[in-house]
């Protein structure tokens, strides 16, 4: 099961590359984006959706990280450690 959605993924993954980089080589006139007063330089259209397209994959890698959960509940973090004795040997 874990093989079959390696491939899948992986399938995913390269499609979205092999469609970036035919977009990319059919739309090479350069462009600028403007985002309220700013501009950036003009770039081709196939660089900017490259790198926007590298950002979401390392923001999608990330994200997961961030918010995984440990797996231990937060009371056991912090109980005293069990050493065998009863609560009346001192």
């Amino acid at each position: 099961m874990n093989t079959i959605s390696n491939f899948l993924a992986s399938a995913i993954v390269g499609g979205w590359i092999m469609t970036m980089a035919v977009f990319a080589i059919q739309n090479i006139q350069p462009v600028s984006l403007k985002f309220l007063q700013f501009e950036s330089i003009k770039v081709p259209i196939g660089v900017l959706l490259a790198f926007s397209l590298g950002m979401g994959f390392f923001i999608a890698a990330v994200i997961p990280a961030f918010l995984r959960k440990s797996k231990k509940s937060p009371r056991s973090r912090f109980s005293p450690p069990q050493s065998g004795l009863d609560e009346f040997d001192f």
